[in-house]
């Protein structure tokens, strides 16, 4: 049996926690894909009004070197300038 999984005091590259505080309130949706008894994916819904929380959860477990790199990054990619014009 696995080990249940506890908060962490130190930062790591290795993982990013995100916990689900009040399943009651849905406030996210996992589906898993089994193939054969393996998992084939995982899909992650999260409500849209949730969204900003999840990524301050998850922007918050990186350190902020590493949060200013994921978000560079992703602005980036996605074509969204995070300066503005001035």
């Amino acid at each position: 049996m696995s080990e249940p999984f506890t908060d962490t005091e130190a930062e790591t590259s290795e993982w990013v926690d995100v916990r689900m505080t009040d399943p009651e309130k849905s406030e996210w949706d996992v589906d898993f894909v089994v193939a054969e008894g393996s998992v084939e994916y995982i899909d992650l819904r999260i409500r849209p009004d949730l969204l900003s929380a999840f990524l301050d959860c998850l922007i918050t477990d990186v350190g902020d070197d590493r949060a200013r790199e994921l978000l560079a990054g992703a602005a980036e990619r996605n074509g969204i300038d995070l300066v503005g014009e001035e």
